[in-house]
């Protein structure tokens, strides 16, 4: 955590020395300013908490709402990285008073994107890396892109301290601080997954449901830091790769026992309906143009396949001929094959017909127990 502690206490220090022009983040809902408890206080009856004295200022200086959210606790004591500080959480972030500072770095930002990484047992440092991409801003100091929408969202906020009207770079990563990681798919609270991308003060998600400015928006990391959390789920196993080339006209395969199923699985065969239903348990649309589904019992295909299934979808193919080719009196699996003849998916019929169990014989390597009916008998 060197590299990060050392750019947020140095390169990185925030204050305010301007006012900020208004960001483009958007928020649901909108502050009420209750009857002040004290002349410089500013009250939300939404959490029923209150800003006051220069972390109002900042607040208020820096993007209110949309970057830092309701106060959702009172200004306290705390201790942060070995030091006694006045501090005040917000549903975004948490603001630190470091009066030994002259201004504008007297007033701080927590950094609650590696902080929230920490609290889910993720390291930063093991997300990806990438090189430098076109039309995206590069950052070498942790190896990251930031592109698309959250670039554009990136740039358009940023605390104003160089007197300049818009924001530079420098000012950008005052306020959000360097990219922790690449776009990744994270489920958050809502149950849902969006596309985010971690950054040391913040995380930023794409909501492509909402139209713009609320298509991007700004994780409630501070919520999310002092509630705790749960940890991040277990990232889902990588799949067993792509076997090589091995189909023969719907014959018996070799490669049965390591087909991957995946991207699409076979999900079912009804035998006596004639159908099968496919499966996308990939995250990316399939084109399944030159796919094969295949009957192995009777070395048949059961159907060409073609267009595109979505991620996540399912499909339904039926046997286009009259006659029956699925085997519903025996043991009958089913094998599909994409266009370069790699078998995808198998399905071992699970209505296989096992060979019954002989009866033992009493005498046939079975002593009789006492108090058996022939001992009770007399025979």
């Amino acid at each position: 955590m060197t590299l990060i502690t050392n750019v947020w206490r140095s390169r990185l220090n925030i204050g305010v020395a301007g006012a900020l022009l208004a960001g483009t983040f958007a928020v649901a809902g909108t502050s009420t300013q209750v009857a002040a408890q004290e002349e410089d206080e500013r009250c939300f009856e939404e959490t029923e908490f209150c800003i006051s004295g220069r972390i109002r200022e900042y607040w208020e200086q820096n993007g209110g709402l949309p970057v830092f959210g309701f106060p959702i606790g009172p200004q306290q004591e705390e201790t942060i990285e070995d030091q006694t500080l006045q501090v005040q959480r917000f549903e975004r972030n948490r603001l630190e008073l470091h009066p030994e500072n002259e201004a504008p770095y007297d007033v701080l930002l927590g950094r609650l994107g590696a902080d929230r990484l920490v609290q889910q047992g993720r390291n930063w440092e093991e997300f990806p890396k990438s090189e430098a991409q076109e039309d995206c801003a590069f950052f070498e100091e942790t190896g990251h892109n930031v592109c698309g929408e959250i670039l554009e969202a990136w740039r358009a906020n940023g605390l104003e301290f160089d007197g300049v009207s818009g924001f530079s770079e420098a000012e950008n990563l005052a306020l959000f601080g360097l990219p922790l990681s690449g776009e990744y798919v994270e489920t958050l609270s809502d149950g849902n997954d969006y596309t985010v991308q971690m950054f040391e003060r913040a995380r930023f998600e794409l909501h492509p449901e909402n139209e713009p400015p609320f298509n991007v928006l700004l994780g409630l990391l501070g919520v999310e830091v002092q509630d705790g959390g749960e940890e991040a789920p277990e990232p889902a196993p990588e799949p067993a790769p792509l076997p090589e080339p091995s189909f023969n006209e719907c014959q018996a395969d070799p490669n049965a026992s390591i087909a991957p199923d995946f991207p699409v699985n076979i999900s079912d065969i009804d035998k006596a309906g004639q159908v099968v239903t496919l499966e996308n348990v990939s995250d990316e649309a399939i084109d399944l143009t030159g796919w094969t589904m295949c009957s192995i019992e009777g070395s048949q295909t059961h159907s060409e396949l073609e267009g595109t299934l979505e991620a996540g979808g399912t499909l339904t193919v039926e046997y286009a001929e009259d006659e029956t080719i699925w085997n519903a009196e025996a043991q009958d699996d089913g094998a599909l094959y994409n266009a370069d003849g790699q078998l995808v998916s198998y399905w071992a019929d699970p209505a296989a017909e096992t060979e019954p169990e002989e009866e033992t014989q009493p005498g046939e390597g079975e002593e009789t127990q006492p108090g058996t009916d022939e001992e009770e008998s007399g025979t």
